[in-house]
């Protein structure tokens, strides 16, 4: 028997101030959709349709309130309206699965922001919800106990809290309420699949408090911490939770995992960090922009993966202070990799032309050319040797790089004719180079003697055996 999908329910138009009338209409609007999708799912099932069957069906599993600011009227409205039973007894909100309620009380005062965001969240009292984002709120610590309706739920699967200004303290109860198992059958952080904490205030206590959501998970795919203001050592308690978590079998499933903008310089962070991330089989997407590995750091971690044999497809070590030896670093895993590699991210690196010939030569000699569509190498201090090397890499016709779909050189120093050759090889594939220093010539400052130290560092600095022997290590915070 054919099924209609469940709706999902929106609120239409631009980023507005939402009051009593306006909510009205989203009300009406959804009332008609509701019905006329119930009379459709009526007509399907027809006149023996059993109570059991009329009981099993689901009208709407999905809301988006996004992007726009209620009143606490608006918010009462709202709530009324998902509270109330609408088919078989049941309310609308006892079926939806997935709540975005991102960004719906900016520029409210305090005391009506939380009175917006607790009627919201109740109204999910009798909700099953899986997957629920409530970032770009200004939540302080009142704020999570507006929320915790919707934080609490056993059934939660995915939740995102980006760019809330969530301080320790408030860290701290977020953390209480998902590690909760008072009732001893599990706390919400065992059964979450996604966590998203971006662009907060929580500092080092609010790294210890991810680290104990971490403790308490066993199944998550996708991690973003990441712009926390964590420094140096509460990145490395996010590290050596990683690290524990990872090593311990837990959350073995991890398929993308974003660490942009922690602070990983210290060699016991880049330790833990390199032990985890050879425990990622799975990992298709790695963020670790301006994390401070240098050359050493990023070492570390290209060997990790090479032992983990993911098929990584995005890679972001942008903002690193990588050189030449770091690309090449870079470049054997890209070549170690089998061409599986979509996005790789390299901007505000100091690469110099040489480090890009290590990263241009790694794209030779894929069978069927490299996967690699895009190609971000802003502002590393190239000039033409790197970029006639690229070009030599996309090959005639692009016919070495088939899939590349974007690159990017801006904020390097190219003449107008090493422009004009990069213009007709990649044609639209180029991004505008803006920033492009015509004047300059970053490969005047290139030296033989550069390129003899640099063949000499793998020899060095490059003890295969001393990195693995770290992934047998346990980082002490």
């Amino acid at each position: 028997m054919a099924q209609l999908a469940p709706l999902k329910l929106e609120v239409t138009g631009q980023r507005e101030f939402v009051e009593a009338d306006k909510a009205k209409e989203f009300v009406s609007l959804w009332t008609e959709q509701l019905t006329a999708h119930r009379k459709e799912i009526q007509a399907i099932l027809g006149d023996n349709a059993t109570e059991g069957d009329l009981g099993n069906v689901v009208l709407c599993d999905r809301i988006r309130l996004s992007d726009k600011s209620f009143s606490d009227e608006a918010a009462d409205i709202i709530a009324a309206f998902l509270k109330e039973p609408f088919m078989d007894g049941r309310s609308i909100a006892s079926g939806i699965l997935y709540a975005e309620l991102d960004d719906i009380i900016a520029g409210r005062m305090t005391e009506m922001g939380l009175h917006v965001l607790q009627t919201i969240c109740d109204a999910f009292a009798d909700a099953k919800l899986v997957d629920v984002n409530l970032s770009d709120n200004a939540i302080g610590q009142q704020g999570i106990g507006a929320c915790k309706t919707v934080l609490s739920k056993p059934s939660l699967e995915r939740l995102a809290l980006c760019n809330n200004g969530l301080s320790e303290a408030t860290m701290e109860e977020v953390a209480d309420i998902l590690t909760n198992d008072k009732s001893g059958t599990g706390c919400v952080a065992t059964n979450l699949t996604k966590i998203h904490f971006y662009n907060n205030m929580s500092g080092e206590g609010g790294c210890k408090q991810f680290a104990r959501i971490l403790e308490k998970s066993s199944k998550l795919t996708d991690i973003r911490f990441s712009s926390t203001r964590a420094g140096r050592a509460g990145s490395d308690i996010v590290a050596s939770a990683l690290d524990v978590a990872l090593e311990e079998g837990r959350n073995a499933n991890l398929e993308k995992l974003d660490l942009c903008d922690n602070n990983f310089g210290n060699k016991a962070s880049q330790d833990a960090l390199f032990r985890a991330l050879g425990c990622t089989t799975l990992l298709a997407y790695l963020d670790l922009r301006d994390c401070d590995l240098e050359d050493d750091g990023v070492k570390k971690v290209c060997h990790a993966l090479f032992e983990s044999d993911s098929a990584l497809e995005h890679l972001d070590l942008s903002g690193n202070n990588v050189e030449r030896r770091g690309a090449k670093q870079i470049a054997d895993y890209i070549r170690d990799s089998g061409g599986k590699l979509k996005a790789l991210c390299l901007d505000d690196n100091d690469l110099t032309s040489k480090g890009v010939v290590h990263i241009a030569s790694a794209f030779h000699g894929s069978e069927d050319g490299h996967a690699i569509e895009r190609l971000q190498l802003n502002y590393t201090m190239c000039g033409a040797i790197g970029a006639r090397a690229l070009i030599d890499a996309f090959g005639p016709d692009g016919k070495d790089l088939p899939n590349l779909k974007k690159i990017s050189l801006d904020g390097n120093s190219f003449k107008e004719g090493i422009v004009g050759e990069l213009e007709v090889a990649f044609d639209d594939k180029l991004v505008e180079m803006e920033e492009n220093d015509s004047d300059g010539e970053a490969d005047d400052d290139l030296s033989d003697e550069d390129s003899e130290d640099e063949d000499d560092e793998e020899e060095q600095n490059g003890d295969v055996d001393a990195l693995t022997d770290a992934m047998n290590k346990s980082l002490v915070v």
